[in-house]
């Protein structure tokens, strides 16, 4: 038997305040390293939007964010973080 705590995605523990009235979403950018590394596998590759809880929108935000921290070498590009 399933439960609903059980149907619960890591949405809710990456933004706890989501869904409410005032959220925006959170603000993307290159030089906020550790939010990037939230969105990032263990092997540097970026998460899907089902697992990272992210819409379209927010999803391709974060690869551009990743594209140009990586080009300034602030991720590698390759596991090891």
């Amino acid at each position: 038997m399933v439960t609903e705590d059980s149907k619960t995605f890591h949405t809710e523990r990456r933004f706890p305040d989501r869904g409410g009235p005032n959220w925006v979403g959170p603000l993307v950018s290159y030089r906020e390293i550790e939010l990037l590394r939230k969105f990032l596998t263990s092997s540097s590759k970026l998460m899907s939007r089902k697992r990272g809880g992210t819409d379209t929108q927010e999803q391709k935000a974060l690869k551009l964010a990743v594209k140009h921290a990586r080009f300034l070498s602030l991720i590698p590009y390759r596991g090891g973080m």
